[in-house]
């Protein structure tokens, strides 16, 4: 069974301060982009990667699942639009995850 972590937060905290603290809990000392981004992206991806930028868009987050490939996101400078990277450093607009805003 799994072990709850209850952890006091000060009572004037802001609602996304609490909120933060949830997603801080749940992913643990992982952050949304990686420092070794070699590690988690091919070379094909990290080219697509880099000429994406040159178009104002930005690796959002990668998702690290447990002996799964990764699974890249990325999203436009206004980010009203998200992506998929695929292996092949390929952009599918329409990836097969559901993304919260």
């Amino acid at each position: 069974m799994r072990e709850l972590r209850t952890t006091k937060l000060p009572l004037k905290s802001s609602l996304a301060e609490r909120l933060q603290h949830i997603v801080d809990d749940r992913r643990g000392a992982q952050k949304a982009v990686p420092i070794d981004l070699g590690r988690y992206l091919n070379e094909s991806q990290l080219l697509a990667l880099h000429s994406l930028e040159s178009f104002g868009w930005q690796l959002w987050f990668v998702r690290r699942p447990l002996f799964m490939e990764s699974i890249v996101i990325v999203s436009n400078a206004e980010s009203t639009q998200h992506a998929q990277l695929e292996g092949d450093g390929s952009v599918n607009l329409k990836p097969p995850i559901t993304l919260r805003h």
